[in-house]
């Protein structure tokens, strides 16, 4: 994959702090992939971090033409402990956001991983996240669970790794 042939689109609220969505679009005929991790790091309409060049290659090896990213947590952080210290993790545009990426979608994945990485007032957010994906439609997928049940994140994971529905643990 050449970056010559890829277009980057990507949201940010009015405010900066806050990335909304990430589209990475190959072209092509194949599927519009919607894909959910957990908060926004570094990568954005010029430039990918580690994560995001993972997710380009499971995308072109899953015959994507584009991949929409959003997150639980709107709020761009290095560091997911960041988040414990913001005012609002989510961000006021978020789950708007969150839904009009799953309706533009063909395939939805999640892949957030296990809730233990996350600071503890945030543990529950993505109980609103399965409401938001169910109202519009979505039957997510996933690269496997980790251990308490939730979609695991791709970076550490092989290509390939299949994905297989998820189901939201009890």
């Amino acid at each position: 994959m050449s970056d010559l042939l890829l277009t980057r689109r990507v949201v940010f609220s009015d405010c900066g702090l806050y990335r909304y969505l990430l589209e990475h679009d190959f072209g092509g005929s194949g599927p519009a992939i919607s894909l959910g991790m957990v908060n926004p790091s570094l990568a954005n309409g010029e430039k990918n971090d580690s994560t995001m060049t993972k997710v380009d290659g499971f995308a072109v090896r899953l015959g994507a033409r584009k991949v929409v990213v959003w997150n639980p947590f709107a709020r761009i952080a290095k560091d997911i402990r960041d988040l414990r210290n913001v005012a609002d993790p989510i961000g006021p545009e978020n789950d708007a956001y969150i839904v009009k990426a799953i309706q533009d979608a063909d395939i939805h994945i999640v892949a957030w991983g296990p809730l233990s990485k996350l600071p503890k007032p945030l543990r529950s957010r993505w109980r609103s996240v399965v409401s938001l994906l169910s109202e519009a439609g979505a039957k997510p997928m996933c690269w496997g669970t980790a251990l308490d049940g939730q979609p695991r994140h791709p970076l550490m994971l092989a290509y390939a790794t299949p994905l297989v529905p998820w189901k939201a643990p009890q």
